[in-house]
């Protein structure tokens, strides 16, 4: 008999605003597959969490760790999965964040599973976010971490970045260590609807170039440099715009504000103005990623899966989740100047950029959720 297969993330996979969306939208393409049957409703934000995460704090003060690093510790994964434990005996999980309860893992009646876009040691490290976490803490976590990886049957990861941190910084074996891009973040009916009424659009060499940005975190994704960029591509001479979907001009330096050419949409939701987001983004010519820092880009699946050419970054683990052939990679170290030429040679040549646009729409449902799923079920099958 098939164990029933849960899905479990920091919070309430059930709900889209959870982790950007990707455990909703992995859990809906898996249901409609047969590959998972229920997601967990994990609550991170337990009665007394407050008090709680006080007295951790203390406690680790008295032990020489310093303070800081509480949503890692083991008390806090404990009082979260607490209160689905009873359901979980002799079921597979599917774990989105990096860490088990110790019980959990010692537990071997539930078929542990993890499925995670970076490691800790990435995500405390490259994002900068480990900086109130002692050394001695983080030391412990990536312990707990290390662990878990060791008892789970298996680590699937959204990036080759991500699997060889798993094999070089954990020691776990490469077999255990598998790879499944995640899908984009889109409504499946809303997609498939809009998909079927448009048609094939070549770039239009009459107007500017149109270049789009979605995001909430502007400096870490690289906006700054996207409009820098611009700036320079305009006066050389290059007919280009700029639409920011997701994130106001307040984000950015006053400098960057109120560029010319630059148009700010602001916040567009998925769920309830679908279309409105799709006709927006695709719309455009180049989707735009320039991040210094990245685990993985959901937003460049979602260009090529609306037929953009796509400018990525070449860090962590957004390669993967570009197409190649769809793609130009900018490294993040790339000055100003040179996205800016890169940029001015797109709005020059427009033969390049439907070059581009046409693998991205010939190849988009390899860039959905469902291509996702079935890999996953190859997996588990």
């Amino acid at each position: 008999m098939n164990k029933p297969v849960l899905l479990a993330a920091v919070g309430d996979v059930n709900n889209v605003r959870t982790w950007s969306g990707i455990p909703y939208h992995l859990l809906t393409a898996a249901r409609d597959a047969g590959v998972m049957h229920e997601g967990l409703a994990l609550d991170p934000e337990p009665p007394f969490r407050q008090l709680s995460r006080y007295v951790w704090n203390l406690g680790s003060l008295l032990r020489g760790n310093g303070k800081g690093g509480y949503q890692f510790s083991d008390a806090f994964l404990q009082r979260m999965w607490a209160p689905q434990q009873s359901r979980l005996e002799g079921t597979r999980v599917i774990n989105c964040f990096q860490l088990y309860p110790l019980a959990m893992l010692r537990n071997s009646s539930i078929e542990k599973w993890f499925y995670i876009d970076q490691t800790l040691q990435h995500y405390l490290g490259d994002y900068g976010l480990g900086a109130n976490i002692s050394r001695r803490s983080a030391q412990e976590i990536y312990r707990r971490e290390t662990y878990g990886y060791q008892q789970a049957v298996g680590i699937i990861t959204h990036s080759h970045w991500a699997a060889e941190s798993i094999v070089a910084d954990y020691g776990v074996a490469a077999d255990k260590v598998h790879v499944v891009v995640p899908g984009a973040n889109l409504s499946t009916t809303a997609y498939s609807e809009w998909a079927a009424q448009r048609p094939v659009r070549a770039t239009d060499s009459t107007r500017p170039l149109r270049l789009v940005f979605v995001g909430k975190e502007p400096i870490r994704k690289g906006l700054d440099r996207l409009i820098r960029a611009l700036q320079l591509a305009r006066k050389a001479g290059a007919e280009c715009e700029l639409r920011v979907i997701g994130c106001a001009p307040e984000l950015l330096p006053a400098d960057l504000r109120s560029v010319k050419g630059v148009e700010w949409l602001g916040f567009i939701s998925k769920q309830q103005h679908a279309k409105r987001y799709l006709d927006a983004v695709a719309s455009c010519d180049v989707g735009c990623l320039l991040s210094q820092a990245e685990a993985g880009g959901i937003c460049l699946r979602e260009f090529h899966a609306l037929g953009l050419a796509v400018i990525a970054p070449a860090v962590g683990g957004s390669p993967d989740h570009a197409l190649a052939d769809g793609a130009h990679l900018v490294s993040p170290t790339a000055s100003d100047n040179e996205i800016a030429t890169l940029i001015a040679r797109l709005s020059r040549d427009r033969a390049a950029v439907n070059i581009l646009r046409n693998v991205s729409w010939a190849r988009r449902h390899e860039v959905l959720w469902s291509h996702s799923v079935n890999q996953l079920k190859a997996l588990w099958s």
